[in-house]
């Protein structure tokens, strides 16, 4: 929602002066919908700003009374719940002075029908959520926050109270600052009334671990195996002797649609569409780069070559790949003719404090290590320079070259340095004079800026642009699409409309299988490498652990989904969760490599979890952990351990219209009319995005107090926490350390613990924990039902008991 307002503070101010007037003109006996009209609805749009479009009135909540609030207020949120009396419903306030601030208490003695009135309003609030209860009978008003998180009742603490118009008038600044759309939506009445101070949750059994989250040990052949694994999968294909070989053999092409995703087809269709405001009008044209013919060739259309070429696609999701195999594979006979640098501003530019400089140097490094060109060499300098050199000698100080030769040499290469002093541009007129000595096309790859923070991805793509007008270069720049999309904003791109090709993520089961077959075959020495001794323990471990890997991934669908799911088109996470498996110190590949010597093992989701959850560490991390926390609260109140659940429940069953988005006024409306004030609903959103369990468009990141994006929609990896995690043992059993419990009681029987036993007698006293909780939420019928999870809970523990009893783990 737009920040406007009907009228400027001064105007405002105006306003109420004009309705002082007016109320001292015609006093008289109106009814409850006059009050409103005349008084009310001027106090509110007049007087305080508001917008009508930011006011509903006559809210209607389904409850056993059927309840309708006279208006309710949103910033952009629900924040205020007015209750509108007849203008003869005037209450006595004792002892007006200077103050406006009385406990309510104070307010309500004597005054049955306004504490009748606060009761009402306070009634609305708490059930909808909504922090802030007004009562108004046009020429009085009080306010209070009828929703508090420090343990105080809302009816012991204080409110705000104008007895009359003129006192509005008198402490406009205050009434202003208390109920304006912008003090509501800087919790300033919430300061002044209850304070910043917040009350402290118990802490979660964590802070009890001394070490936490502690390094988990791996003995020597898990630490040896971790080692080769990373050299076979990472390491040695990425070689340049292998480069051929590689992408030959493990390339996928992108495009291919997920068949485990709990995604809907439609929404991973529009994967990159939906990103972007239609109405934008710095929108893209969205182009695949890939056809059912192949790759696009207007990606090296010469017609392009004044604009840079933006690659757009999500992290991870293989652009990176995509230009590799461009180069080598699809079009060798094109890039292998041409100049081609490629600047990675990943790992190799993270040191560099002038972007600029280093993409200046690193042309210069590859011009010398790739095609033996040293751009300032004297005799290439001179070649770059020959015509200013000729116009040199025609100079006066061409006299010198005959009168005085060690002079004119002395000046000529003063001339030469001034031009070198420039390094950018010396790099500009470099590439050119190759271009047209060799007759070759210059291309220049800017890849992995996406893997920097915001402004350096800005500014790599001011470099591109520029390179791309004046330089006599093909610009190719990968990109995610909230870049593109916050450098529209900003201006960064400002006046920029390019097509951009979109690179949608190759299916993960076909990278995943890929890979391992291709990191087999070097361990088992089909592809030459001189640092594998195939014969070695740890190699012959490794081998039988990657097929029996394989066989798990090619006739069972419980690893590919997870993974698939977890990484959420990003291919890099789901190579690192299958890496991270791979000499885990939470895995005993040991017993997998001994059981596959006979048959090949199959590998359990409860293992691989493990593995996954924990990755190096004896405990869950929330902050180092690919995984989130559904049950972590910010409040002391046990009905948001299920709001995170409820918010992506409300996410799926209400996004199937609009590509699985939905508006965020209606997850608030949702949330906020199931009790859950605005503040618990920013802190789940803020996680779910930090844990990529949600998105919006172009990607837009919230972060707490911030304006949040118009649009949600969840993700595979929220929906995966959703239908699949939430019944496991291990992630349950992994959460317990990182979750405030509020029960005394409960929380002692928490504690830091080691053998399977125990391990599953604490998720039972966790689950408990929750039943009790859920039971005392009292939620209406929703798509998320905790009992129906928890019983399938209780079947899962059930079945690791089992395991634990056949001596598995």
């Amino acid at each position: 929602m737009a920040e406007t307002y009907n009228s400027t503070y001064d105007d405002c101010q105006e306003n109420l002066k004009n309705l002082v007037h007016f109320y001292s003109d015609n006093l008289g006996k109106r009814n409850e919908a006059t009050t409103r009209l005349h008084l009310i609805d001027t106090l509110l749009m007049d007087c305080l700003g508001w917008n009508k479009r930011d006011i509903v009135c006559e809210e209607h909540q389904r409850t056993e009374r059927d309840e309708y609030t006279d208006y309710t207020f949103f910033a952009p949120r629900r924040m205020m719940i007015l209750e509108a009396k007849r203008e003869g419903d005037t209450w006595e306030i004792p002892d007006v002075k200077v103050s406006i601030t009385y406990t309510l208490k104070s307010v309500c003695r004597g005054n049955a029908d306004l504490k009748a009135a606060i009761n009402q309003a306070a009634s609305y609030c708490q059930s909808r959520g909504v922090p802030i209860a007004t009562i108004c009978n046009g020429h009085q008003l009080l306010a209070f926050v009828a929703n508090r998180n420090d343990g105080v009742p809302p009816l012991d603490g204080k409110a705000v109270v104008f007895p009359s118009l003129h006192h509005m008038l008198d402490y406009f600044p205050d009434l202003w600052n208390a109920l304006s759309r912008g003090a509501l939506e800087d919790k300033k009445l919430q300061q002044r009334l209850v304070g910043s101070h917040q009350p402290e949750l118990p802490p979660p059994l964590s802070a009890s671990i001394t070490d936490y989250p502690g390094t988990k040990g791996r003995n020597v052949f898990q630490s040896e195996l971790k080692h080769i694994t990373e050299l076979v999968i990472d390491d040695i294909p990425e070689s340049a002797e292998l480069e051929k070989d590689f992408l030959t053999k493990c390339y996928c092409h992108s495009g291919a649609l997920s068949q485990h995703s709990l995604a809907s087809k439609a929404i991973l269709r529009a994967r990159y569409s939906a990103l972007f405001d239609s109405s934008s009008p710095g929108r893209p044209a969205l182009v695949s780069a890939t056809t059912r013919a192949g790759v696009s060739q207007e990606l090296y259309a010469d017609s392009m070559s004044r604009r840079p070429i933006l690659l757009l696609g999500n992290v991870g999701v293989g652009k990176s790949m995509f230009i590799r195999h461009l180069v080598g594979i699809v079009a060798p006979d094109i890039f292998g003719k041409a100049i081609s640098i490629r600047i990675d501003l990943g790992t190799s530019a993270t040191l560099a404090t002038d972007l600029k400089t280093f993409v200046v140097n690193e042309i210069s490094r590859q011009l010398t290590t790739k095609y033996d060109v040293k751009i300032e060499q004297g005799s290439f300098v001179r070649g770059v320079y020959n015509l200013e050199l000729k116009e040199f000698r025609q100079s006066i100080h061409g006299e010198l070259a005959n009168s005085d030769p060690p002079r004119f040499k002395e000046k000529e290469l003063e001339l030469l340095e001034r031009f070198l002093a420039d390094s950018g541009e010396h790099c500009k007129r470099s590439l050119e004079h190759l271009s047209k000595g060799r007759k070759q096309q210059i291309v220049i790859f800017i890849d992995n800026a996406d893997q920097r923070s915001d402004p350096t991805q800005d500014e790599a793509f001011l470099i591109a642009q520029e390179m791309a007008a004046k330089w006599p270069a093909l610009v190719y720049i990968p990109l995610r699409p909230e870049t593109f999309h916050r450098s529209v904003d900003t201006g960064a791109l400002s006046g920029y409309h390019p097509k951009a090709f979109t690179i949608a993520p190759p299916r993960i089961d076909r990278v995943l299988s890929k890979r391992l077959r291709y990191a087999l075959a070097i361990a088992e020495g089909v592809v030459p490498c001189a640092a594998i001794t195939q014969q070695s323990e740890h190699v012959v471990c490794l081998k039988r652990v990657i097929k029996s890997f394989l066989k798990t991934l090619d006739k069972y669908d419980h690893l590919v989904e997870c993974i698939d799911n977890i990484a959420g088109d990003n291919v890099r996470v789901g190579l690192r969760l299958v890496k991270e498996f791979f000499g885990s110190g939470h895995v005993d590949t040991r017993k997998i490599a001994e059981k596959s010597k006979k048959n090949l093992y199959v590998v359990p989701l409860h293992e691989f979890l493990r593995a996954a959850i924990y990755g190096d560490y004896v405990h869950y991390h929330p902050d180092r952990s690919l995984f989130a926390n559904l049950f972590d609260i910010s409040e002391k109140d046990g009905r948001e351990h299920f709001l995170l659940p409820i918010f992506l429940s409300v996410l799926r069953q209400t996004g199937h219209a609009n590509k699985g988005f939905v508006d965020t006024d209606e997850v608030y409306a949702a949330l906020q009319g199931l009790g859950f004030a605005p503040d618990q609903i920013d802190f789940a959103i803020v996680r779910a995005f930090r844990k990529r369990l949600i998105e919006a468009p172009a990607s837009q990141r919230p972060d707490v107090e911030s304006r949040y994006p118009r649009m949600l929609r969840a993700t595979t990896v929220g929906l995966y926490h959703l239908d699949r995690l939430l019944v496991r043992f291990t992630y349950v059993d992994a959460m317990i350390v990182a979750t405030p419990v509020l029960d005394e009681d409960v929380r002692e029987g928490i504690v830091n613990v080691e053998t399977i036993a125990e391990r599953m007698s604490r998720v039972k006293h966790f689950q408990s924990y929750l039943d009790r909780q859920w039971r005392e939420s009292k939620f209406p019928p929703l798509a998320f039902h905790w009992p129906t999870v928890s019983n399938e809970l209780t079947s899962d523990i059930q079945v690791a008991e089992q395991r634990s009893k056949a001596g598995q783990r």
